[in-house]
């Protein structure tokens, strides 16, 4: 490889595992109920969108975050373990999925999904600028988004229309 290629495939890889890191950061503190913590892994204006209490919800920037998660966290109610992590890279920017499983407290109960992430770095630092939440368990919640972030177009897409269904 030449210096170019090195120097770009040294930037992907760093870029990623900075992704990684961030999400086990999340991980971190939501297991303790850092809310605080949970804000500063956001951009300014960053998005996170989860189902909770049955209805789909969208806060956007840190202070909209920030007032549901103090609402709503404390220590020890969930115990994220992320795993499958994908990660895409284009400059400052990053994109892909993980899933996450949580334990109950008792460790009889629990439920598990995946997120779709974008991350773009700021100052340096790598941050989310959108994060969004579905369920694998206990009932799975279609995100609609094939890898890349955008509307699938794969198998999972073609069975949806044969049945008649949209994530």
């Amino acid at each position: 490889m030449g210096d170019q290629a090195d120097a770009a495939l040294l930037h992907d890889l760093l870029a990623r595992e900075a992704v990684r890191e961030l999400r086990a950061r999340y991980g971190w503190h939501a297991a303790r109920g850092d809310y605080e913590g949970i804000v500063g892994l956001f951009a300014p204006d960053g998005l996170f969108e989860l189902t909770f209490d049955g209805a789909r919800r969208a806060l956007r920037g840190r202070e909209e975050i920030r007032t549901f998660l103090q609402a709503t966290m404390v220590p020890g109610m969930v115990f994220p373990m992320i795993h499958n992590d994908i990660v895409t890279v284009d400059g400052d920017e990053a994109h892909g999925s993980c899933a996450m499983e949580s334990r109950s407290p008792d460790g009889k109960g629990g439920f598990s999904g995946y997120y779709h992430d974008k991350a773009r770095r700021y100052d340096g630092r790598w941050l989310f600028s959108e994060r969004r939440w579905f369920f694998y368990v206990p009932v799975f919640e279609r995100s609609g988004l094939g890898l890349d972030g955008k509307p699938e177009t794969g198998l999972a897409a073609i069975h949806d229309r044969k049945l008649g269904q949209t994530a």
